[in-house]
């Protein structure tokens, strides 16, 4: 699959502003499943400085710093990327057993086995999907993505952080960063290392307008990072365009900086354009 992105974001602020330090995580990783083939980035204002970077999580990022004032921060990314769907292969031994057995990576792999909620809500939800039974690895995480699709909310949410699993479960409903969240925690409860991702999703091209989509990564021995989609219901492959991933939702965000200013108010708008075409 051939990915073609273009994703502006627009601050537009009320009064002079001296833009701080910026992070920006909006160029995907290349790995085995995907390779950035082009990019264009271009920011206005031009940073005084812009070098390319490394997070804490491993993600690709691009840091600014900026001179002078101004009531505008634009930033316009256009890029093609090429995605893969490598087979599953059948689970090691030590991967087909709940919970995994990681042996040497549980150090690496602990702020992905953090719990995320209080264990009797996670309990509640997640032990009927056991049926009382011995049940494989792959086949529990099947059962999870399916039920976590049951929440599903078709509609938009533009604004606010994922709610708590505990809120979505109460509420039954949310929309894909909800989704990851509640999976991610139902993952840990069992033991299952899991992780937000942030990227794009090709779609069916019905929609003009798009928006950032979230899914789970879990860790697999032997088998390293792989990814359910619970929006919808089925494993990533190539229609999934990974850009960050980390052990909580906020160290995903794709600009992340502030900015100071004088006077006593200031207001400010965000403004999102993305478009996703693709072969």
């Amino acid at each position: 699959m051939y990915f073609q992105v273009t994703h502006r974001t627009t601050y537009t602020y009320s009064v002079p502003v001296a833009l701080g330090p910026h992070r920006l995580r909006m160029l995907p990783r290349d790995d085995g499943r995907q390779r950035l083939l082009e990019h264009a980035l271009t920011i206005d204002p031009v940073p005084a400085h812009l070098c390319p970077g490394v997070d804490a999580w491993g993600n690709r990022v691009e840091l600014a710093w900026f001179d002078g004032l101004t009531r505008v921060l634009d930033i316009q990314l256009s890029m093609s990327v090429a995605t893969w769907a490598p087979p599953l292969p059948l689970l090691p031994t030590q991967a087909a057993g709940l919970p995994p057995v990681y042996a040497g990576e549980t150090r690496a792999l602990a702020p992905y086995l953090d719990p995320m909620e209080e264990p009797r809500v996670m309990a509640a939800f997640v032990e009927p999907l056991l049926g009382g039974e011995e049940i494989s690895l792959s086949e529990l995480l099947e059962r999870l993505n399916a039920r976590i699709h049951g929440f599903y909310y078709r509609g938009v949410r533009l604004d606010g952080p994922a709610r708590s699993p505990g809120e979505t479960i109460a509420g039954h409903e949310g929309v894909c960063r909800d989704l990851t969240v509640l999976f991610m925690a139902a993952c840990r409860y069992l033991g299952i290392a899991a992780r937000f991702v942030s990227g794009y999703q090709q779609g069916d091209g019905s929609r003009t307008q798009r928006y950032l989509h979230a899914w789970p990564e879990v860790y697999l021995p032997g088998l390293g990072w792989r990814g359910y989609d619970p929006t919808h219901d089925g494993p990533v492959g190539d229609r999934h365009l990974a850009v960050a991933a980390a052990g909580m939702p906020a160290d995903t965000t794709p600009v992340e900086g502030g900015y100071s200013f004088q006077g006593e108010r200031l207001t400010s708008t965000l403004e999102a354009d993305i478009r996703i075409s693709g072969l």
